[in-house]
Protein backbone atom coordinates (compact mmCIF):
# COMPACT_ATOMS: atom_id res chain seq x y z
CA UNK A 1 0.00 0.00 0.00
CA UNK A 2 1.33 3.44 -0.92
CA UNK A 3 2.19 5.71 2.00
CA UNK A 4 -0.39 8.32 3.03
CA UNK A 5 0.27 11.62 1.26
CA UNK A 6 -1.79 13.82 3.59
CA UNK A 7 -2.68 13.65 7.27
CA UNK A 8 -5.83 15.01 8.92
CA UNK A 9 -5.51 16.28 12.48
CA UNK A 10 -6.91 18.93 14.80
CA UNK A 11 -5.52 22.46 14.73
CA UNK A 12 -3.91 24.21 17.69
CA UNK A 13 -3.06 27.86 18.33
CA UNK A 14 0.40 27.19 16.90
CA UNK A 15 -1.26 26.58 13.52
CA UNK A 16 -2.69 30.11 13.29
CA UNK A 17 0.04 31.52 10.97
CA UNK A 18 -0.40 28.59 8.56
CA UNK A 19 -4.20 28.89 8.74
CA UNK A 20 -3.93 32.56 7.81
CA UNK A 21 -1.77 31.76 4.79
CA UNK A 22 -4.26 29.15 3.59
CA UNK A 23 -7.13 31.57 4.17
CA UNK A 24 -5.48 34.41 2.26
CA UNK A 25 -4.55 32.21 -0.70
CA UNK A 26 -7.87 30.37 -0.92
CA UNK A 27 -10.02 33.53 -0.76
CA UNK A 28 -7.74 35.79 -2.81
CA UNK A 29 -10.10 35.65 -5.79
CA UNK A 30 -13.39 35.49 -3.87
CA UNK A 31 -15.60 38.03 -5.62
CA UNK A 32 -17.73 38.94 -2.61
CA UNK A 33 -14.70 39.26 -0.34
CA UNK A 34 -12.97 41.72 -2.64
CA UNK A 35 -15.67 44.27 -1.84
CA UNK A 36 -16.08 43.43 1.85
CA UNK A 37 -12.34 43.56 2.62
CA UNK A 38 -10.86 45.74 -0.16
CA UNK A 39 -7.10 45.66 -0.58
CA UNK A 40 -7.11 49.37 -1.39
CA UNK A 41 -8.20 50.31 2.14
CA UNK A 42 -6.84 47.45 4.30
CA UNK A 43 -3.07 47.25 4.62
CA UNK A 44 -1.36 43.86 4.65
CA UNK A 45 -0.21 44.57 8.20
CA UNK A 46 -3.76 45.34 9.37
CA UNK A 47 -5.16 42.30 7.61
CA UNK A 48 -2.65 40.01 9.33
CA UNK A 49 -3.20 41.69 12.70
CA UNK A 50 -6.95 41.19 12.44
CA UNK A 51 -6.74 37.60 11.22
CA UNK A 52 -4.23 36.67 13.93
CA UNK A 53 -6.47 38.13 16.62
CA UNK A 54 -9.59 36.57 15.14
CA UNK A 55 -8.19 33.09 14.60
CA UNK A 56 -6.40 32.99 17.97
CA UNK A 57 -9.40 34.21 19.95
CA UNK A 58 -11.65 31.49 18.53
CA UNK A 59 -9.44 28.83 20.13
CA UNK A 60 -10.77 30.02 23.51
CA UNK A 61 -14.31 28.97 22.57
CA UNK A 62 -15.05 25.46 23.80
CA UNK A 63 -17.50 24.77 20.97
CA UNK A 64 -15.13 25.87 18.18
CA UNK A 65 -12.79 23.24 16.74
CA UNK A 66 -10.66 23.38 13.62
CA UNK A 67 -9.18 20.52 11.60
CA UNK A 68 -6.34 20.62 9.10
CA UNK A 69 -4.87 18.51 6.35
CA UNK A 70 -1.08 18.55 6.12
CA UNK A 71 1.10 17.30 3.31
CA UNK A 72 3.41 14.72 4.85
CA UNK A 73 6.40 15.29 2.59
CA UNK A 74 6.60 19.04 3.22
CA UNK A 75 4.72 19.54 6.47
CA UNK A 76 2.74 22.28 4.75
CA UNK A 77 -0.89 22.90 5.66
CA UNK A 78 -2.99 22.29 2.56
CA UNK A 79 -6.47 22.98 3.94
CA UNK A 80 -8.40 23.62 7.12
CA UNK A 81 -12.01 23.69 8.26
CA UNK A 82 -13.40 25.42 11.33
CA UNK A 83 -16.52 24.02 13.00
CA UNK A 84 -18.89 24.98 15.76
CA UNK A 85 -19.96 21.86 17.63
CA UNK A 86 -23.33 21.51 19.40
CA UNK A 87 -23.05 22.92 22.90
CA UNK A 88 -24.96 24.06 25.94
CA UNK A 89 -23.07 27.00 27.45
CA UNK A 90 -22.47 27.01 31.17
CA UNK A 91 -23.62 29.98 33.23
CA UNK A 92 -19.98 31.08 33.47
CA UNK A 93 -19.58 30.91 29.70
CA UNK A 94 -22.80 32.86 29.15
CA UNK A 95 -21.55 35.56 31.51
CA UNK A 96 -18.20 35.70 29.72
CA UNK A 97 -19.94 36.10 26.34
CA UNK A 98 -22.00 39.00 27.74
CA UNK A 99 -18.81 40.66 28.97
CA UNK A 100 -17.21 40.26 25.55
CA UNK A 101 -20.24 41.85 23.89
CA UNK A 102 -20.19 44.75 26.34
CA UNK A 103 -16.47 45.31 25.71
CA UNK A 104 -17.06 45.34 21.97
CA UNK A 105 -19.80 47.93 22.37
CA UNK A 106 -17.51 50.03 24.58
CA UNK A 107 -14.73 50.01 21.99
CA UNK A 108 -17.17 50.92 19.22
CA UNK A 109 -18.52 53.82 21.27
CA UNK A 110 -15.06 55.16 22.17
CA UNK A 111 -13.30 54.66 18.85
CA UNK A 112 -16.09 54.50 16.29
CA UNK A 113 -14.56 51.26 14.98
CA UNK A 114 -16.13 47.82 15.20
CA UNK A 115 -13.26 45.58 16.39
CA UNK A 116 -14.92 42.59 14.74
CA UNK A 117 -13.48 43.78 11.43
CA UNK A 118 -10.12 45.12 10.22
CA UNK A 119 -9.71 48.86 9.86
CA UNK A 120 -10.54 49.75 6.29
CA UNK A 121 -13.24 47.12 5.87
CA UNK A 122 -16.42 48.15 4.07
CA UNK A 123 -18.57 48.33 7.21
CA UNK A 124 -21.81 49.00 5.34
CA UNK A 125 -21.22 45.85 3.32
CA UNK A 126 -20.10 43.77 6.30
CA UNK A 127 -23.47 44.58 7.88
CA UNK A 128 -25.34 43.54 4.75
CA UNK A 129 -23.38 40.32 4.23
CA UNK A 130 -22.57 39.13 7.75
CA UNK A 131 -25.65 40.69 9.29
CA UNK A 132 -27.69 38.73 6.76
CA UNK A 133 -25.78 35.54 7.54
CA UNK A 134 -26.26 36.07 11.26
CA UNK A 135 -30.00 36.41 10.75
CA UNK A 136 -30.01 33.18 8.76
CA UNK A 137 -28.10 31.48 11.56
CA UNK A 138 -30.69 32.64 14.08
CA UNK A 139 -33.46 31.38 11.81
CA UNK A 140 -32.14 27.92 11.03
CA UNK A 141 -29.60 26.83 13.67
CA UNK A 142 -30.28 25.25 17.03
CA UNK A 143 -26.85 25.69 18.59
CA UNK A 144 -27.57 23.03 21.19
CA UNK A 145 -28.30 20.41 18.55
CA UNK A 146 -26.62 21.20 15.23
CA UNK A 147 -23.12 21.24 13.81
CA UNK A 148 -22.08 24.37 11.88
CA UNK A 149 -19.28 24.41 9.29
CA UNK A 150 -17.87 27.93 9.65
CA UNK A 151 -14.84 28.41 7.42
CA UNK A 152 -13.25 26.14 4.84
CA UNK A 153 -10.06 27.06 3.05
CA UNK A 154 -7.90 25.10 0.63
CA UNK A 155 -4.59 26.35 -0.72
CA UNK A 156 -5.04 26.67 -4.52
CA UNK A 157 -1.98 24.47 -5.02
CA UNK A 158 -3.87 21.59 -3.36
CA UNK A 159 -7.32 22.02 -4.85
CA UNK A 160 -9.12 19.22 -6.72
CA UNK A 161 -7.52 16.55 -4.54
CA UNK A 162 -10.63 15.85 -2.47
CA UNK A 163 -9.21 17.54 0.63
CA UNK A 164 -12.26 19.73 1.30
CA UNK A 165 -14.55 16.71 1.11
CA UNK A 166 -12.25 14.76 3.42
CA UNK A 167 -12.31 17.54 6.02
CA UNK A 168 -16.09 17.81 5.80
CA UNK A 169 -16.67 14.06 6.00
CA UNK A 170 -14.55 13.86 9.15
CA UNK A 171 -17.19 15.74 11.12
CA UNK A 172 -20.18 14.74 8.99
CA UNK A 173 -19.53 11.19 10.16
CA UNK A 174 -19.74 12.42 13.77
CA UNK A 175 -23.02 14.19 13.01
CA UNK A 176 -24.43 11.07 11.37
CA UNK A 177 -23.53 8.88 14.35
CA UNK A 178 -25.26 11.37 16.64
CA UNK A 179 -28.24 11.90 14.34
CA UNK A 180 -27.61 15.65 14.02
CA UNK A 181 -28.17 18.15 11.22
CA UNK A 182 -25.31 20.21 9.77
CA UNK A 183 -25.48 23.83 8.59
CA UNK A 184 -23.19 25.60 6.14
CA UNK A 185 -22.99 28.94 4.29
CA UNK A 186 -21.83 28.18 0.77
CA UNK A 187 -19.83 30.38 -1.55
CA UNK A 188 -20.44 29.81 -5.28
CA UNK A 189 -17.17 27.85 -5.43
CA UNK A 190 -18.06 25.55 -2.55
CA UNK A 191 -21.72 24.99 -3.43
CA UNK A 192 -21.21 22.03 -5.84
CA UNK A 193 -19.03 20.22 -3.28
CA UNK A 194 -21.66 20.54 -0.56
CA UNK A 195 -24.44 19.31 -2.84
CA UNK A 196 -22.47 16.10 -3.47
CA UNK A 197 -22.15 15.56 0.29
CA UNK A 198 -25.90 15.69 0.87
CA UNK A 199 -26.45 19.35 1.72
CA UNK A 200 -29.62 20.99 0.38
CA UNK A 201 -30.36 24.65 -0.30
CA UNK A 202 -32.78 26.22 2.18
CA UNK A 203 -32.17 29.95 1.69
CA UNK A 204 -29.82 32.53 0.22
CA UNK A 205 -28.20 35.83 1.18
CA UNK A 206 -27.91 38.22 -1.76
CA UNK A 207 -26.24 41.62 -1.83
CA UNK A 208 -26.30 43.99 -4.79
CA UNK A 209 -22.65 44.96 -5.15
CA UNK A 210 -23.31 47.57 -7.85
CA UNK A 211 -23.38 50.23 -5.12
CA UNK A 212 -19.68 49.55 -4.59
CA UNK A 213 -18.72 49.13 -8.25
CA UNK A 214 -19.51 45.44 -8.58
CA UNK A 215 -21.04 43.87 -11.67
CA UNK A 216 -22.43 40.75 -10.01
CA UNK A 217 -24.69 39.91 -7.09
CA UNK A 218 -22.78 38.69 -4.04
CA UNK A 219 -24.30 35.44 -2.80
CA UNK A 220 -24.01 32.91 0.00
CA UNK A 221 -26.35 29.94 -0.16
CA UNK A 222 -27.68 28.59 3.11
CA UNK A 223 -27.55 24.80 3.17
CA UNK A 224 -28.54 22.11 5.66
CA UNK A 225 -27.69 18.42 5.64
CA UNK A 226 -29.94 15.94 7.38
CA UNK A 227 -28.24 13.05 9.17
CA UNK A 228 -27.61 9.98 7.06
CA UNK A 229 -27.18 6.36 8.18
CA UNK A 230 -23.76 6.09 9.79
CA UNK A 231 -21.30 4.15 7.66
Amino acid sequence: MAPETFTLSECTKEDVPAMIQVYLSSFASDYFGQFVFPKATISDEERHRWLTYRFTTLFTKREVRSFKITENSTGKMAAFLRWTFPIVLTEEEQLERKKEKAEKERVMKETGHDPTWPRGANLALTEEKFGGLERMMDKYVDKKEMYVANLLGTDPAYQRKGLASRLLKHVLDMADREGRKVYIEATPAGHPVYLKLGFKDVDIVKVDLSRWGGKEIGTNRIMIRDPEPAS
